[in-house]
């Protein structure tokens, strides 16, 4: 199994393959922009919160981002201006000049990724470019490549994008979880946000991922855990129940510290379907709280989202639940603060 992100990429198949000639265009379109960007930077403090969405793959991070992108008058980053990952800011003045704003985020998408142009992205090329996020070890083993990351070149640089939106900015960001304290330290104004989900309906969600994306159960599909070394030979499905065993270890302890700062808030993705628009007051509490910033209300949002549940994949339920609660004996989880 390939323990390179940019190679396991390659192994996906149907609309989930991402053409090599598109790749490389992109690839050498933000080469020729990333000097000239940063020769436009300023010296810009971070003056505006960012507020990050993390949690398991599957479990409504995506959802929550949409939610909160259209719910609050924040700024984000769109399906135009993700594809400028190392010239952020002409990825936002380019979207500024071909939309009126008025196409805000929907509250659809296919594994995270979003279609309309001015829909939500989760900017990873951006967070792995700046994280050094481009194989399993550098998540495995985060903390042993913190001295490596230009700290001050990302502050920089969202420095600049809060600026120049002049707002507060949410992104979800899944890298930036394995190194929170940093973030925290360099960033200052931040807000993290974690979602849950019934794990058993994420289980099989990320089984169904598997097969879509590589046509493969057996093949690793998105985050990896420090714990990786010892599920990479299991069986398909306690190597699914492992990741997400320890993914959910991982973020609940991240999240207890985070809880006890005052710079953590959690919901599930239950209460978000159920009454999505009073999550919105939680987080303009927190922000004002913390930061002595308003947020204002932006659109109003549907009075509920229809959960997706697997109701009908109880064979499936059952299995992951056995090694589930195997994983469990042998290496509890937390309780949230």
């Amino acid at each position: 199994m390939p323990e390179d992100f940019k190679k396991l990429n390659e192994r996906r198949t149907g609309k989930y393959h991402k053409p090599a000639e598109e790749e490389s265009f992109l690839e050498g379109l933000n080469n020729t922009l990333e000097e000239k960007e940063k020769k436009e930077y300023i010296n810009a403090d971070i003056n505006h919160p960012l507020i990050f969405v993390i949690g398991l793959p599957r479990s409504g991070t995506t959802l929550l981002t949409q939610a909160l992108a259209h719910g609050l008058d924040v700024s984000y980053i769109n399906n135009i201006a993700a594809r400028f990952w190392a010239a952020p800011l002409h990825g936002l003045k380019l979207s500024d000049s071909l939309l009126d704003g008025k196409d805000s985020p929907r509250f659809q998408s296919d594994y995270a990724t979003t279609h309309k142009l001015n829909d939500i992205h989760e900017f990873g090329y951006f967070w792995r470019k700046w994280l050094k996020k481009d194989t399993f070890d550098h998540m495995i083993n985060a903390q042993d490549y913190e001295s490596e990351i230009d700290w001050n070149g990302l502050k920089k640089v969202l420095g600049n994008l809060t600026s120049f939106r002049n707002k507060a900015f949410i992104f979800k960001n899944i890298f930036g979880a394995f190194h929170i304290s940093k973030l925290n330290q360099v960033l200052g104004k931040t807000l993290w946000i974690y979602i849950e989900r019934d794990i058993l309906d994420v289980a099989v969600s990320n089984l169904n991922a598997r097969k879509k994306f590589y046509n493969d159960p057996n093949t690793w599909w998105s985050t990896v855990p420090p714990e990786y070394p010892k599920l990479k030979s299991l069986d398909t499905f306690p190597q699914i129940a492992g990741q997400l065993h320890y993914l959910k270890k991982f973020y609940r302890s991240e999240m207890n510290n985070l809880i006890a700062e005052g710079k953590g808030l959690h919901i599930t993705y239950d209460e978000l379907c159920k009454n999505p628009s009073s999550f919105l007051k939680v987080v303009q509490d927190r922000v004002e709280d913390l930061y002595d910033y308003k947020i204002s209300l932006n659109h109003e949002l549907p009075a509920s989202f229809s959960p997706n549940k697997h109701d009908d994949d109880k064979d499936l339920k059952k299995e992951f639940e056995k090694h589930l609660t195997e994983f469990h004996k042998n290496d509890p989880i937390p309780e949230l603060s």
